[in-house]
């Protein structure tokens, strides 16, 4: 393997660990802490690069005030920044108990808890490197006097974040916050998936003769990032047929094909390369995986109508959110949701359609709240106003669901009432179908 070979197989994982930077807690405070740091050296300094006269107007500051101050603000700042770290870990532990644990990586690529944890060790770095210019005696005349009001202002700074962020904390552990955060992630992914375009412009070419031949991960984990842009560059430039056996979200071993080639180029150099194109991870990424957000309200319906937290009313508001993501996905044609085959029929995808994006989110529903007369009702309102909005080619998929839940329910109710309620919407559901169908 060349080494041009072995950089090109980093790009995908590479794309990956980018796409994951949202999520993490270090980058935005390790960002501000370098700002702040460089800040610090050039307000000490610059008074020695300007005219005399241009910061002849500053009022003078002595220089033990100054310390003073910069000792107060590194000692405060680094309890508030400790405090700020224990009360997010139990911030999340409460949500994973609420919701999903599912749903930690959403809560902790909050901009508002990054950029307020950001600005409490920024402030922290600020005095810190402005207590070592005053040691080594760099600091002096005007650069006292722009330390001194720089320091002020990040003190302004920081209790204004940490009084934001004290409300924001309180908002975030409320379940329909919660909910809202997940959907509006949801969103965004199923909008960016239905948008998408493969590249492989050009005439159709003829299949790859030759037996297949199947690549396997050398990882365990979810399948995290596929990068389809150099997958299909490989197989045009190895003159491979490729079908991919995995989408992203799916768990692989080393025993489970990733995708099947065809071709005659296809030895071990090619494989390893297409191999890499496919990024392997312990958890499942956010980006790009349509079908997440979906089972994420699911998981937080199920849990809610579990026994140990009996929460009907969280699980109702979850399905109003499903029936939102499903909605947005049914109004758009099976035809143009995003191909399986590139244009010139190199490589075949496995993507997600309507009828499994239903089967994600409304299935567990249905099989925990079944006997939950108001939830299974809910799960019918949102299929009877998914048929009255879906393109034409969804409405098997929707009476599919219908009948599902219908069985569930009839078989779980227990009030006749109830069960006679039920059957009615049921009974509305077909009508509306039917009609649509004329």
């Amino acid at each position: 393997m060349t080494g041009a070979g072995s950089g090109e197989q980093l790009i995908p994982r590479v794309k990956n660990e980018i796409r994951a930077v949202r999520t993490a807690l270090w980058f935005r405070p390790s960002a501000y802490c370098i700002i702040a740091a460089l800040t610090a050296a050039f307000v000490a300094t610059v008074d020695g690069f300007l005219p005399p006269h241009i910061l002849a107007w500053l009022p003078e500051v002595e220089v033990s005030t100054v310390t003073e101050l910069l000792k107060l603000m590194a000692g405060s700042m680094l309890t508030v920044a400790t405090v700020t770290l224990s009360v997010l870990m139990l911030v999340l532990s409460l949500a994973a108990g609420q919701a999903s644990p599912r749903a930690v990586p959403e809560i902790m690529a909050d901009p508002v808890t990054q950029n307020a944890l950001g600005t409490f060790l920024a402030t922290f770095t600020f005095a810190l490197a402005a207590l070592l210019l005053f040691g080594f005696g760099a600091v002096a005349g005007p650069g006292v006097t722009l330390i001194f009001f720089g320091a002020l202002f990040l003190v302004l700074n920081a209790l204004r974040y940490l009084v934001q962020w004290i409300h924001h904390v309180a908002d975030t552990l409320k379940i329909n916050r919660m909910l809202h955060r997940i959907h509006r992630q949801a969103k965004a992914v199923l909008q960016a998936y239905l948008e998408m375009q493969l590249k492989g412009d050009g005439e159709a070419v003829e299949a790859a003769a030759g037996e297949e031949t199947q690549v396997f991960p050398k990882a365990t984990g979810y399948v995290q990032l596929i990068d389809a842009g150099r997958l299909h560059d490989l197989a045009r430039a190895h003159d491979l047929s490729v079908r991919l056996c995995v989408q992203e979200g799916d768990f692989v071993h080393d025993h489970r094909s990733l995708m099947l080639l065809r071709g005659s180029r296809a030895d071990d150099e090619v494989c390893e390369a297409l191999r890499a194109t496919v990024v392997v991870g312990f958890e499942r990424s956010h980006e790009g995986d349509p079908r997440l957000g979906f089972e994420l309200l699911a998981e937080v319906a199920c849990r809610a109508l579990s026994p140990g937290i009996n929460d009907p009313q969280t699980a109702l508001a979850a399905i109003e959110y499903l029936g939102s993501l499903l909605a947005l996905a049914a109004v758009r044609p099976a035809a143009d949701y995003p191909a399986c085959t590139t244009p010139d029929g190199r490589v075949t995808f496995l993507h997600p359609d309507f009828g499994a994006l239903v089967e994600r989110a409304l299935r567990p529903v249905v099989r925990d709240g079944a006997g939950e007369a108001e939830v299974i009702a809910a799960v019918m309102q949102v299929l009877c106003d998914l048929a009255a909005c879906a393109a034409p080619d969804h409405l098997d998929a929707i009476l599919e669901e219908a009948e599902r839940a219908e069985a569930f329910g009839m078989s779980a109710l227990t009030l006749e009432r109830d069960k006679e309620a039920f059957c009615e919407k049921v009974q509305e559901l077909r009508d509306h179908v039917a009609g649509r169908r004329r």
